[in-house]
């Protein structure tokens, strides 16, 4: 019997990279009730590829334009399963995940189901240890004795919204969502690459979260985020962190458990903000160290003794 899940696939000029995902596709591709592979006009046989592997399988081909979360959407809106799969290229998914993250669904009644991602490297040859906050949290089901939990609405809002500009939610392609809520509460598409980020901080205060620490996924690290501009990612959480204000602060006026939250997530906020602060002027001034004195430190420091020395003949 297949299980009650609609696979999206979205693809986007990534042939090289899908042809190694669709080796972990296949092992559940029979599994599922539908799979769904939306193209974003590739133009490099990624297409072609996915066509001639998943064909068998029965999968529904559908054309959308270029956009990350956009794609997710387009696929979700023509699901017609229960449950909603999204299986981003180079971020496999066992067979035996896919059945347990249902089976915690079902249980617990949940709108998602989160599990930690294995997390390894980009060319999938050694795992790492950088963890995403579904890792962490993992962790601590363990010393606790806890496989899977509903988390309370408090519990949700704080691991929802506590991360940013990470996020709980972390990979999708480790989770598994309830189709009709997310048919009701489509992906965001104006966060750039943290639209799980964003839609986990808008769905916060009335979503049904369950967490497994069971791995369901690896991920495979394609970019550094700790090495991405400190300007940016403070300007990328600054905006995470008003839609979460404003999220919450719509509730708090008719739910004190809401209201709480908010308390909590502006005085965490506001620390938290310090520090993106603080690594933003770093950054500025290593700038503006570097455009004024192009040359590097030794460079700087000669022409710095050569001013004063100026200025001691004068």
């Amino acid at each position: 019997m297949k299980l009650p899940i609609s696979a999206i696939l979205p693809i986007y000029n990534c042939k090289g990279r899908l042809e190694r995902h669709l080796r972990s596709v296949v092992t559940w591709a029979s599994n599922v009730s539908e799979i769904i592979v939306v193209d974003s006009g590739s133009t490099d046989g990624t297409l072609e590829l996915a066509t001639e592997v998943l064909f068998s399988f029965g999968a529904k081909i559908l054309h959308n334009p270029p956009g990350l979360y956009q794609s997710w959407n387009a696929g979700i809106a023509a699901a017609n399963s229960p449950w909603c799969y999204i299986s981003t290229v180079e971020d496999p998914i066992t067979p035996d995940g896919l059945s347990h993250l249902l089976d915690v669904a079902s249980r617990h009644d949940a709108d998602v189901v989160i599990s930690p991602p294995e997390m390894w490297n980009n060319d999938g040859s050694a795992s790492v240890k950088d963890k995403m906050p579904s890792n962490y949290l993992a962790d601590s089901f363990l010393k606790a004795g806890l496989s899977d939990k509903l988390l309370s609405r408090s519990e949700t809002i704080a691991n929802l919204c506590g991360f940013l500009p990470q996020g709980l939610l972390g990979s999708s392609a480790s989770n598994l969502y309830r189709a009709s809520f997310l048919q009701k509460h489509p992906f965001p598409t104006d966060f750039a690459h943290c639209g799980d980020t964003a839609w986990g901080v808008y769905v916060a205060p009335y979503a049904k979260v369950a967490f497994t620490n069971f791995s369901c996924a690896r991920f495979y690290n394609q970019t550094r985020f700790q090495a991405e501009d400190p300007i940016q990612q403070l300007a990328r959480h600054q905006k995470l962190a008003e839609t979460a204000r404003k999220t919450l602060t719509a509730q708090a006026t008719h739910d004190m458990e809401c209201a709480t939250m908010l308390g909590w997530f502006n005085a965490h906020d506001a620390t938290i903000q310090i520090l993106w602060n603080w690594l933003a002027q770093q950054h500025e001034y290593q700038l503006h160290l570097k455009s004024k004195y192009e040359g590097g430190v030794i460079q700087y420091l000669f022409r710095a003794f050569r001013d004063e020395w100026k200025k001691l003949r004068n």
